[in-house]
């Protein structure tokens, strides 16, 4: 007499990872979840096993600001007066203002 073979279900790299991340979430124990997903409780605990001391099979990473970026430089002018005095304007400057400056320091 031939035995019928029971039919193995075989699972792919992404259906054992999926089971796992389920498994994870589920918050059962192995056995009430490996009943619930169709698997053997030592099937579960195999891929866990492997899952474990398996390198995650894509690395993430995690956005850090660049804190060591200085902000853009503004336009700056720098007027070399008479007498070695040296004014530094940065841009958006009010001409009026800087008229006053400039008599206030040629006064000097």
């Amino acid at each position: 007499m031939i035995k019928a073979r029971s039919a193995l279900q075989h699972f792919t790299p992404e259906q054992r990872a999926k089971i796992i991340q389920n498994y994870h979430r589920a918050q059962l124990s192995q056995k009430e979840f490996a009943a619930q997903a169709g698997i053997g409780v030592t099937t579960l605990q195999s891929w866990l096993r492997k899952a474990a001391s398996a390198p995650s099979p894509q690395a993430k990473f995690l956005p850090v600001p660049n804190l060591l970026n200085a902000a853009p430089a503004r336009s700056t002018y720098r007027l070399h007066l008479t007498g070695g005095m040296q004014l530094e304007v940065g841009s958006g400057f009010h001409p009026e203002e800087l008229t006053t400056l400039l008599r206030v320091m040629r006064e000097l």
